[in-house]
């Protein structure tokens, strides 16, 4: 849906967003490759009884999943335009720009989108389908919603917003699903172990 609506604003535009969505999707596919990891750690986890380890591999995948946002943000802002070339056929001005403006405006919002993704597949991890599946359809319905609304009054621009837009309110949905998850009154009682054992002495 949201490509039809790409389509209307010319060739150029077309091949900028089609070079610069295959660097975004290189990205985004690392994310959701290393929070396959993350969801199997989960399941395991809830198996065996264990859910503190679950907070624990929550911080553990975000530090990963930072750890390759920053260089990958730096990279898509400074040499973006050489990269584009890999996948423009014919890199002419306008697309050039279209693709650059398109990364730019992403990929500060990977730390964002890597939250929601580390959060969802923990989500995923433990079984519980539903806020997972409110979190994910949220981003889908809202970045489809917001790049027909906002591409009227501010062109392709208006389009590239919809996905940092969409990615901010789905993340704060999912990492509100995470800290109400039974791993994290897990994590509370534990914390007040050491407050019961000094108030024993």
């Amino acid at each position: 849906i949201i490509q039809s609506v790409i389509n209307t604003f010319g060739a150029s535009v077309i091949a900028g967003y089609s070079a610069s969505v295959k660097l975004n999707n290189l990205v985004i596919t690392s994310f959701t490759t290393l929070g396959n990891g993350i969801s199997n750690y989960t399941a395991q986890n809830i198996g065996a009884d264990k859910p503190l380890r679950i907070c624990q591999g929550f911080r553990a995948g975000l530090k990963l999943v930072w750890m390759l946002c920053v260089p990958l943000m730096v990279l898509y802002f400074l040499v973006g335009r050489y990269l584009l070339y890999l996948f423009l056929d014919n890199p002419t001005g306008t697309a050039m720009q279209v693709g650059i403006q398109f990364l730019r405006i992403l990929s500060p919002f990977y730390f964002v989108i890597s939250a929601k993704l580390v959060s969802d597949d923990i989500l995923r991890g433990a079984g519980l389908m539903k806020p997972f599946m409110i979190g994910t359809f949220t981003d889908l319905i809202l970045r489809v919603v917001l790049a027909k609304v906002l591409s009227v009054p501010f062109g392709p621009l208006g389009i590239w917003c919809a996905w940092p837009i969409g990615w901010v309110i789905s993340a704060a949905m999912s990492v509100y699903f995470y800290e109400k998850g039974p791993w994290k009154q897990a994590e509370a009682e534990e914390a007040r172990i050491p407050a019961r054992v000094a108030a024993q002495e």
